[in-house]
């Protein structure tokens, strides 16, 4: 027992000192390659022509430039930061107007969702309160029906609905006229229309071609066949069917439309399809004025599994009239509000503009300075720049400006189109995203001017940081979830409502993932199949040991390690690694730019023209401050003299 502890603690030694030996000769491999990888570049510059002496002096005093931050720049040139400055004022600016869009987006959803609420109590029999209330697992099943009386019930049901829609409801609910020709802006609307001059419903089944069925065999031609007709009514009609829901039975036998047993196998939906027509205004809002809409409402019955389960849906397309002819008396033309909303808009829009031009002018002119630096690298020195030193060049928080003004810009204009009533649902939802994420990226920019600071960078830093280590392990933590996902959508799938699609299985998984739903997700697994039970309860043991206690925490620790790093560095003070591009900007020590004398060195023509015109109009206004303060100094001198 002693010899063989010997020997182990001699091996552990003698391991532990050729590790040690590895170590010092990669360490020292390291300061070699370091030692032959140096260059001299003062000495590199002294040997060169006069000419490519001051090329290279420019180029490197134009590096540092560039690569300082805004408030050294200022200290430099003592020039107005307008970048920053435009981003604080859009930053205002995007907030305004994205708080009055919510407003008014708010008011537009709120409209649509209680007239959608409104028809489904409306037009369906036994619909209540409770299904409109949205919770998870649902407090009651599909709506759906069992016999076929109860599908002639809600038919004359929604029928006599229909028809009444003026006389019982309190709303300014009108029938589409449109369809006899009869335009919108000239009609007249009443709350007392004729039953003739009502527009008819249409009813359309979608079905399978023919079906026979006999003793001992059945013949199916599954072909799929649509019929739809208008279901006019005649006042006697109408008057009888409020008295006697069953008579619709009647009714659609007369226009040959039976629904009887046999017909279950081969109709799979029937619609009841008809138009309204509703006035919307809001009294809260003084700068709404009357707004006139168009439902468009189809009642479907759903029997396409053929189970004796019929389910019924009621969807409605609520959609804007361009055309009508609502208006407020006594009241103004243009209101304040919408002087102050108009103005906002196009103040955003020219910020954007600017701040797009500055920034995708600043990218381009980086471009150019960077192909500059590599042509003389690989001519003068003989060495090419690394990628690392290359993606330097690259602002990504210019190229984020860049993308949030763009998508600001779009919104905007999307905006002003709906302040002018030419709207509906899909352009709100667009000018939404729009102005929604422009805002959410302006935000994230301001990271960038924190960043200035060192106590405040702790986060920006940390985050570039881990993100290579993050997207590494997130490769196999998405294969892993992948099988999971699979796995539970095709297993438990046909016996969990939370597992019944890939969208909801995926949902259901990222839930457990924050320790959410746990008893709801075992309990939801239906224990009709026993073995799909107890296969549902190990696979969510499994993965939610897996990923919370091992995933997770692992993802934690790649951070956590990632801010350690960096917390180091500032206590040592440690600096950048060393690069081609950093020796050679670090090379001529950066002269004090709040020194007067040396402000000179890092004026527009002591640096390298990159690009046309078009990129150097500071320069150009630069000259023109310079000769206007010049010319008053004279002035003034010459008054003093006299």
């Amino acid at each position: 027992m002693i010899t063989s502890s010997v020997n182990n603690g001699y091996y552990q030694f003698q391991n532990n000192t050729i590790q040690e030996s590895e170590e010092t000769i990669n360490m020292r491999n390291e300061e070699n390659n370091k030692k032959e990888s140096y260059v001299d570049y003062n000495n590199l510059l002294n040997n060169m022509d006069e000419s490519d002496r001051e090329y290279a002096n420019r180029l490197r005093r134009h590096l540092q430039f560039f690569f300082m931050d805004p408030m050294k720049k200022f200290q430099t040139r003592r020039q107005m930061p307008f970048k920053l400055a435009l981003q604080v004022f859009k930053i205002v600016t995007v907030t305004i107007q994205l708080i009055l869009f919510a407003e008014l987006r708010v008011s537009h959803v709120d409209f649509i969702e209680d007239t959608s609420t409104f028809m489904r109590h409306k037009f369906l029999q036994n619909w209540n309160d409770e299904r409109d209330v949205v919770s998870y697992p649902p407090s009651a099943g599909r709506y759906s029906v069992f016999d076929s009386s109860d599908i002639l019930e809600h038919f004359a049901f929604a029928t006599n609905a229909y028809y009444s829609i003026q006389n019982q409801t309190f709303a300014s609910f009108s029938y589409d006229t449109s369809w006899k020709g009869v335009s919108f802006v000239n009609s007249t609307i009443t709350f007392q229309t004729p039953i003739y001059d009502i527009p008819p419903m249409s009813l359309c089944i979608e079905k399978i071609a023919n079906v026979k069925i006999n003793k001992n065999n059945y013949e199916f031609d599954i072909s799929s066949k649509k019929e739809c007709k208008f279901l006019n009514y005649t006042s006697s009609e109408v008057i009888k069917l409020r008295n006697e829901p069953l008579y619709i039975k009647e009714l659609l036998a007369k226009r040959n439309l039976t629904l009887t047993p046999e017909e279950s196998l081969s109709i799979s939906k029937i619609f009841l399809m008809f138009n309204l027509r509703t006035i919307h205004y809001s009294p809260a809002n003084k700068d709404q004025t009357p707004e006139c809409y168009l439902i468009k409402i189809t009642i479907s019955f759903d029997n396409s599994r053929h189970t004796g389960q019929v389910f019924i849906d009621l969807n409605s397309v609520i959609s804007y009239e361009q055309i009508c002819n609502g208006r407020i008396l006594k009241a103004p033309i243009v209101s304040w509000d919408s002087i102050i909303v108009f103005v906002i808009d196009i103040t955003v829009l020219v910020f954007c503009l600017f701040s797009f031009i500055l920034c995708l002018r600043a990218l381009i002119k980086a471009h150019l300075l960077k192909e500059t630096t590599m042509s003389f690298f690989e001519k003068n020195i003989g060495k090419r720049m690394t990628i690392t030193d290359q993606m330097d060049f690259i602002n990504m928080w210019y190229l984020m400006i860049v993308v949030n003004d763009i998508l600001i810009i779009f919104g905007t204009i999307c905006k002003v189109t709906i302040e002018f009533r030419d709207f509906d649902n899909d352009l709100f939802t667009l000018t939404s995203i729009f102005l929604g994420s422009g805002a959410l990226l302006v935000y994230v920019g301001l990271l960038r001017y924190l960043g200035f600071f060192n106590q405040y960078n702790v986060l920006v830093l940390t985050l570039k940081k881990s993100i290579p280590n993050i997207l590494r392990f997130l490769v196999c933590a998405i294969i892993l979830y992948g099988g999971f996902l699979i796995a539970g959508w095709v297993i438990i799938g046909p016996y969990s409502l939370k597992f019944r699609t890939l969208a909801k299985s995926s949902e259901a998984l990222f839930s457990l993932l924050n320790g959410d739903d746990m008893f709801a997700t075992f309990a939801t697994i239906n224990d009709s199949n026993g073995t799909i039970k107890a296969f549902g309860t190990i696979y969510i043991y499994v993965f939610v040991s897996l990923f919370i206690y091992v995933v997770l925490s692992l993802f934690i620790a790649i951070i956590m390690d990632a801010y350690e790093i960096i917390k180091e560095r500032y206590k040592e003070n440690e600096k950048k690694e060393a690069s081609v591009l950093k020796e050679f900007v670090t090379s001529s020590e950066t002269l004090d730019a709040s020194d007067p004398a040396n402000r000179h060195l890092f004026s527009p023509d002591a640096l390298l023209k990159l690009g046309g015109p078009l990129f150097h109009e500071r320069d150009i206004i630069y000259q023109i401050y310079e000769r206007l303060y010049n010319f008053g100094r004279n002035i003034k001198q010459k008054i003093l003299r006299n």
